[in-house]
């Protein structure tokens, strides 16, 4: 698949301009990784996930997704192999969040309010 970009298009912008884009899009990519986490998954979730997990599979998700558009931008618009190897990697990234998150439901703690051994009862009043 190959997106027809115009010739003149990569020499508006110098490469100079191109890393500190590449930056900005990282940060961009961490704040919606997080968001879409926390959204898709449920916060509580996150909230009871140790930090390293989370910060590492974020800015592993963030970081391909700029390795991604970089290889797109360097093959002028075609989805060369590297760009293909990078997806394969983000969709697992993406995957092992899923499993993470569904690990820490599974396991999250009981309720404190209500010991499950204690039945509720209901009484009605006669009269």
């Amino acid at each position: 698949m190959r997106i027809r970009v115009p010739e003149g298009i990569r020499s508006l912008m110098p490469p100079r301009y191109l890393r500190p884009l590449l930056l900005f899009e990282f940060l961009i990519a961490l704040q919606v990784t997080f968001t879409c986490w926390s959204q898709i998954g449920g916060q509580y979730h996150l909230d009871l996930m140790f930090w390293p997990w989370k910060m590492g599979i974020a800015a592993a998700i963030s970081w391909l997704l700029v390795l991604i558009t970089a290889d797109l931008i360097k093959a002028n618009g075609a989805f060369s192999k590297k760009a293909r190897l990078y997806t394969t990697l983000l969709l697992l990234a993406i995957a092992t969040a899923g499993i993470l998150t569904y690990y820490y439901h599974l396991n999250e703690p009981a309720d404190e309010d209500q010991p499950d051994d204690q039945q509720t009862t209901i009484t009605r009043a006669i009269g």
